[in-house]
């Protein structure tokens, strides 16, 4: 089974969790540009009027094209206490929002200056939580933009197809009492509304 290639997520989506705790090996490309209106940086939360997008700021602005290693978050505003406000107002409802709430505040904390650094600490933290061994490392050079050697999963985690099979496992969602069930949202929507049986979805092949 070749290593999956994957890029770097923020509070990755369910598909792409899923993707890299199903693969045995998986190299977050690092090294290649950045690339604008993907969820390098940003994340799907559901709110009570539907998906809502949270974004990290970036210095340079999101149209550069510097290696994602590179690439530096912005602090001049403050988003972590805006994603943090909204976090809390969208799942304090939510079954296990207060489990995993402090952790995850530390983690938008911490001013991390790479945005490679947060997404990375993002994801060692699902790993203990969810339980499930996340056999990640990051690039060590460029590779050839299609490599052979790997198994090339770059921005296929948010696709159509994505959402219209993560579309057939429904969970109780926290709004779902007012508008139908989203799919393929961060895992932190599974989280907060699935728990510890999040590990299980995640393992569902089907999904």
């Amino acid at each position: 089974m070749l290593p999956l290639r994957i890029e770097s997520q923020y509070f990755g989506s369910i598909k792409y969790i899923q993707q890299i705790a199903l693969a045995r090996d998986t190299i977050i490309d690092v090294h290649e540009p950045f690339k604008k209106m993907s969820y390098r940086n940003r994340t799907t939360i559901v709110s009570a009027n539907g998906p809502l997008l949270l974004s990290v700021p970036l210095q340079s602005g999101r149209d550069q094209k510097t290696p994602m290693n590179e690439v530096k978050i912005c602090y001049q505003q403050n988003w972590a206490s805006k994603h943090i406000k909204t976090l809390s107002s969208c799942y304090k409802r939510s079954p296990f929002f207060e489990y995993y709430e402090d952790p995850i505040i530390a983690l938008l904390q911490t001013e991390y200056t790479y945005l490679i650094e947060l997404n990375m600490a993002i994801l060692g933290w699902l790993s203990k939580v969810l339980k499930t061994d996340f056999n990640v490392l990051q690039t060590n050079t460029n590779l050839k933009y299609l490599d052979p050697n790997y198994n090339d999963v770059r921005d296929t985690s948010n696709t159509l197809k994505s959402i219209q099979n993560v579309a057939n496992q429904d969970y109780p969602q926290v709004f779902m009492d007012k508008q139908p069930f989203i799919p393929n949202t961060s895992v932190l929507d599974l989280l907060f509304c699935m728990g510890p049986a999040s590990n299980i979805y995640l393992k569902d092949s089907t999904l």
